[in-house]
């Protein structure tokens, strides 16, 4: 994939019922692809929304990292020790949280297989 070469952080959250608490834990994808997106006006309406796409390469499927909406993704290697959301946000201004993700995993050549998550 052109362009693959950004690190980003993906950020999720794990519920310790010892705590009763969610705990932020966090994995680096190398090799992937961040690209905002702003408003976009055509006769006094939006078109598109202001939003963030990021694509992460994958070999096969075991490869793929599993996400969901409600995760965050921060454009590089993000320190999140003792840090809560709000904190991630504030630290991070290229950070969002996942809305949407859509597994491509059946390209027959396996050059385009990917992740693709989206989010604002």
């Amino acid at each position: 994939m052109l362009d693959a070469d950004q690190v980003i952080t993906h950020v999720y959250s794990v519920y310790d019922k010892a705590t009763r608490t969610n705990d932020h834990k966090k994995e680096v994808l190398t090799g992937s692809w961040f690209r905002k997106s702003q408003v976009a006006i055509e006769n006094r309406s939006a078109v598109n929304a202001d939003s963030v796409v990021v694509r992460i390469p994958v070999a096969t499927v075991a490869d793929a990292p599993v996400i969901k909406a409600t995760d965050y993704m921060v454009l590089g290697d993000a320190d999140i020790e003792g840090k809560t959301l709000a904190d991630i946000k504030k630290a991070y201004p290229e950070c969002f949280e996942v809305q949407s993700v859509t597994y491509n995993m059946h390209s027959v050549s396996g050059y385009s297989k990917h992740v693709r998550v989206s989010g604002s």
